[in-house]
């Protein structure tokens, strides 16, 4: 059977159900629906109930019920069962009686669902079987046009946001350019609906529900089918909102097609054919349109165009310079190129077109394009901060293949915005919520206190990896990436560029095997599985090269000893060696970037000098503060992680610094390394202070993107943990109370369940009395799931207690410097006031 038709018989059947489960259709409903069935369960049992019930949904409901191909139904399902038998009747049957799939066309009922109350339908289950029928029939279609489905608390939590305290309440009218089967306006028409009975005090009637439908809201959509299951999906939410879904013959219902959902495929097109277009961007989308919406919502695709749709991509990039021409950007008017031919990002200026002059955008979008550090990557970024007042952006990158998107294994963030230019000093909310499997099990994500921090606009506009930095880190990690930086105008790519006889390149690539390989016979052969040493190449325990014809063999230079080779899998412990030394010519595969220094005339020193560098905690530290890719999606370090990294000259060092280098290489070849000798010796070259180093080693333990980091990082704490946390929380805030004659004490709570998952402690000033214990009502504000830290503070005496969730992350020295900050700027002059009423 075709898409459209499976479509039109699956949902006819979802929605037939529905009426019966709401009990919009009863018993005695049947003799006018399906004489020759039995009961309702069996409308679409045979080729007879089949043509009667679907004739009767188009007589009763109209609309764009799902349309078949044709309106002879007795002659059309005597054909299909001829030609599929229980193949088209077992599935319908099956939805009728909710059985659980268990194969194509096979299923099982678990449960008698006959009283199940279907007065809240889950309506992603409309979503769901879209995107499961486009896999089915065209996999190629849904991968290249991004058919995935928007969960619905996803789309219910942006629809609540984009309409809080909205001006416009429930008469704002809402637009989703790329509606799919219709969630964005399923969770919107039910906002609506909401806040009207809230501002008239009066539940909404059908009349003035349909109004919402057809006058407030608007989907673009290039996919006949997605715009099908959208039509029926806004139907029976109708139908559930009603508040007197009767008499059924008074349910008839006006189409949608061609004015709440619109057909945006590019002209002379085939219908048909479902492949990447310009649709909703295109200049065909008439001008009606343009600044007509209070909302601008939704789930633009992801998948970046292949080359084949460069004229499409070509498209974006002169849609959004226009846009930008007419917000007076002349510079990005003249500049701006869409990166990577993503569309995603098009969508974005799309919606600054679509919204009211300062009307609201909400998208959900991959979440590369905060991270990207190619020029235009930066650029484009740039452009959208100077184009909009972003409001907040959720970074979803560590939450990606949870259940909180399931079947999402990319990066994705939610983009929240207000339709005008910024304010040059105006700020966003930036956060970027860590991997918590019993909470992301359940589809449930936190939102960290110390994470939900304004950053400033001119913050993301001069600091391309202000954003990376705060994902990975905290706002302590800022100025260490800006210090390493500065420390030299050099990068290892500049330094192996500008010096003579030094080389580098990735090994060879086998593939297609028909390029000349001679140069590389008779060396020793490095694979990717090579264990003999951790640091250094054992030249006599590798099998020599053989020609065997190579796709890319690389220029011969870079093969040439002495040489550094990095690992292109980076791995989470540096004690299994990250590089290897070699010091005699060798052939190396594609899993190794090679840095030779065959000709330089400090060759020798300086691959070991580099060796101490990647084996560094500063270097993997940079390395996920800064990559593109390395943290946000990858594992894996790319060249240009390497290439970036800031190089300080070998002929700038001080004879102690490289004495100390000298050392640390000779400890990391004879396989004893020193890693505390090691990262002070990189560090201080760098001018890291003692506290640098400790938020750099903090980072890491929690940040790093491996597996240990992050069971780290979710660990319960031990009494040591706690214990140094606490006193360097103390030492923080005498640092500034002490100022004012003030005496600091924090001390953990005695007499809380060690099962309970929180741990609590006091921070008082003086000695003025005992220290108050937990709050009766402490439970009411741990219960809150978004809630990581939980504050009370005491009218009568200058003490606070804090409790903080028992995990790791929370508990590192950075964790205490950031709290000592957070209660000196929020509790400290209420603190000292009721201090100095204690000593009165």
């Amino acid at each position: 059977m075709s898409t459209r038709e499976t479509i039109a018989l699956t949902g006819r059947a979802l929605f037939f159900r529905y009426l019966v489960g709401r009990k919009i259709v009863r018993d005695n409903h049947l003799p006018s629906i399906a004489p020759s069935s039995k009961f309702l369960g069996a409308c679409f049992d045979t080729s007879a109930a089949l043509a009667e019930t679907n004739s009767w949904l188009d007589q009763t409901f109209n609309g764009d019920l799902l349309e078949l191909p044709t309106t002879d139904y007795p002659r059309y399902f005597r054909k299909l069962i001829r030609q599929y038998g229980r193949g088209v009747t077992q599935p319908l049957s099956a939805i009728m009686s909710l059985d659980t799939a268990i194969a194509p066309g096979a299923s099982q009922q678990k449960l008698d669902w006959g009283d199940l109350d279907f007065d809240h339908l889950p309506i992603g289950l409309l979503s769901e079987t879209y995107e499961e029928l486009m896999y089915q029939f065209d996999a190629t279609a849904r991968r290249s046009t991004s058919v995935y489905y928007t969960p619905y608390h996803i789309a219910e939590y942006m629809v609540e946001e984009a309409l809080h305290e909205h001006s416009e309440g429930s008469k704002a009218r809402i637009l989703d350019p790329a509606c799919g089967a219709g969630v964005f306006l399923v969770a919107s028409l039910r906002k609506l609906v909401e806040l009207r009975f809230r501002e008239t005090g009066r539940r909404p009637s059908r009349q003035q529900i349909r109004s919402i439908l057809h006058s407030q809201l608007t989907g673009f959509d290039i996919n006949t089918h997605a715009r099908t299951l959208a039509a029926l999906a806004l139907y029976l939410t109708a139908l559930e909102l009603d508040p007197h879904p009767a008499p059924v013959e008074a349910l008839r219902f006006k189409k949608l097609e061609g004015s709440v959902l619109i057909d945006v495929r590019d002209p002379d097109c085939d219908p048909d054919e479902i492949v990447p277009m310009a649709g909703s961007l295109g200049d065909h989308v008439p001008d009606k349109y343009r600044g007509a919406f209070s909302v601008v919502i939704g789930n633009p695709p992801w998948t970046s165009l292949t080359s084949k749709y460069a004229s499409i991509d070509a498209t974006f990039t002169r849609r959004c310079r226009a846009i930008a021409a007419s917000k007076g950007l002349k510079e990005i008017a003249l500049s701006y190129h869409n990166p990577d031919r993503v569309p995603d990002l098009p969508f974005i200026w799309g919606a600054m077109e679509w919204a009211k002059p300062g009307g609201r955008i909400a998208l959900a979008l991959a979440g590369r394009w905060l991270f990207k550090q190619s020029a235009k990557g930066c650029a484009a970024r740039d452009a959208i901060f100077e184009a909009l007042t972003v409001t907040g952006i959720l970074n979803g990158a560590s939450l990606r293949q949870t259940r909180v998107w399931p079947n999402v294994s990319q990066p994705f963030c939610l983009l929240f915005a207000d339709n005008h230019l910024p304010n040059p000093d105006g700020q966003f909310v930036f956060v970027s919520p860590s991997y918590e499997p019993t909470l992301n099990d359940k589809g449930l994500l936190r939102i960290d206190a110390s994470d939900a921090r304004p950053i400033p606009f001119e913050l993301v506009r001069n600091n391309s990896l202000a954003l990376k930095a705060l994902y990975r880190g905290t706002v302590l990690d800022i100025p260490i990436v800006d210090k390493v930086r500065k420390k030299t105008k050099y990068t290892v790519r500049d330094y192996w560029a500008e010096q003579p006889g030094l080389h580098k390149g990735q090994g060879f690539q086998v593939a297609g095997r028909t390029r000349d390989d001679s140069f590389l016979v008779g060396k020793p052969s490095l694979q990717a599985d090579y264990d003999c040493h951790p640091f250094r190449v054992i030249n006599r325990q590798l099998q020599t090269y053989t020609s065997q014809g190579l796709h890319r063999p690389r220029e011969p230079e870079i093969y040439k000893a002495p040489i550094l080779l990095i690992r292109k899998a980076f791995r989470d412990d540096r004690s299994r060696g990250r590089a290897l030394l070699g010091t005699e010519d060798l052939a190396y595969s594609e899993s190794y970037y090679g840095y030779s220094a065959e000709s330089h005339f400090q060759g020798d020193f300086l691959t070991r000098y580099l060796l101490v560098v990647i084996h560094s905690q500063l270097f993997e530290y940079f390395t996920l503060m800064t990559s593109g890719e390395f943290g946000v999606e990858r594992e894996a370090q790319q060249v240009i992680d390497i290439d970036r990294f800031p190089f300080i000259p070998p002929e700038n060092l001080s004879n102690n610094e490289r004495e100390s280098i000298e050392y640390c290489a000779d400890l990391l070849v004879n396989n004893q390394p020193d890693w505390l000798k090691l990262d002070g010796t990189i560090a201080r070259l760098y001018g890291l202070s003692t506290r640098d180093q400790q938020v750099l080693s903090d980072t890491l333990a929690v940040g790093a993107p491996y597996a240990s980091a992050r069971n780290r990082g979710l660990s319960a704490i031990t009494k040591k943990q706690a214990q140094e946390f606490i006193s360097h929380l103390e030492k923080e805030l005498a640092s500034v109370f002490s100022a004012g004659g003030h005496f600091v004490q924090v001390r953990e709570l005695a007499g809380v369940s060690e099962s309970l998952p929180w741990r609590f402690f006091s921070i008082s000033l003086g000695d003025c009395d005992s220290l108050p214990g937990l709050p009766a009502h402490w439970i009411e504000r741990a219960g809150d799931l978004s809630t990581s830290r939980i504050t009370f503070s005491n009218d009568n005496f200058p003490s606070l207690t804090v409790g903080l969730l028992d995990s790791y992350r929370y508990w590192t020295k950075s964790q205490a410097r950031l709290l000592a900050s957070d209660i000196i700027w929020e509790f400290g002059a209420q603190l000292e006031e009721l201090s100095q009423q204690c000593v009165v």
